[in-house]
């Protein structure tokens, strides 16, 4: 069973727009845990009627927190370790067929950790700068002064199957039991770079890196609000920064 992980920040009207959780109602192979971090008017109820498990938070809490809650749903709704927990953006559209050939490609190759080919686009055009090697300060740094990143793995080059230091919170899937040994994601960080934390504990822990099977596509229409300088999100996002280097 994968049980996939939504956190949403008044992002109920962009769910429905894509749609493609709605396609989920009926499946046999996974189970949608949605967490509302505002509470949104009508949330609950739609969520009732496609079978989907929906927790409210009483307060707005960061992205490894949201996800951690949603883990422990998970264990409550009946996931094992052999199960897989899949972390899935709001802003993400994938089939049901391609989440579940990435589980049984996990299965066939006994991993922890791994994720997909996200695009930018339906066309499949554009490929998302998801996957990245572990950053330095000076990375960091030349991303937010020159737009320049060193970190970024072109995904063209790759194999179909390749090993990366880290890949985006936008779409990870973890084996159950993994998660549970690295006690989910650091709930220190807000928002930003937990996913850097979680896949560098991941290598620490296990030796591995995190698996991307390009063959498998999902898209993600992604939005770049830490990009706005003096944002709340570039807030956040530095403050995450200053914590993965230091830790």
């Amino acid at each position: 069973m994968i049980f996939l992980s939504i956190v949403s920040h008044a992002h109920f009207d962009l769910i429905k727009e894509i749609g493609c959780l709605i396609k989920l109602k009926d499946s046999t192979q996974i189970k949608v845990v949605i967490r509302d971090n505002v509470g949104e008017l009508g949330f609950e109820s739609w969520c009732d009627s496609l079978g989907f498990t929906y927790n409210c938070n009483k307060r707005q809490c960061g992205f490894g927190e949201n996800n951690n809650q949603n883990f422990l749903q998970a264990q409550l709704d009946g996931c094992s370790d052999d199960d897989y927990f899949l972390l899935f953006n709001p802003d993400v559209e994938c089939s049901e067929e391609n989440i579940v050939k990435l589980a049984d490609r996990m299965t066939e190759n006994k991993l922890g950790l791994a994720t997909l080919n996200l695009f930018l686009d339906k066309d499949f055009v554009e490929m998302d700068s998801c996957a990245r090697k572990f950053p330095s300060l000076w990375n960091f740094i030349s991303s937010y002064l020159f737009g320049v990143n060193g970190s970024i793995i072109d995904k063209a080059h790759l194999d179909n199957v390749s090993s990366v230091d880290w890949v985006a919170g936008s779409f990870m899937m973890f084996r159950t039991s993994s998660y549970k040994r690295l006690n989910g994601f650091d709930e220190k960080y807000f928002m930003y770079c937990e996913d850097i934390d979680i896949c560098w504990r991941f290598y620490q822990e296990s030796g591995s890196k995190v698996v991307l099977f390009k063959d498998i596509y999902a898209v993600h229409y992604a939005q770049k609000n830490n990009r706005k300088m003096f944002s709340i999100h570039f807030l956040w996002h530095l403050k995450g920064c200053i914590r993965y280097l230091l830790t």
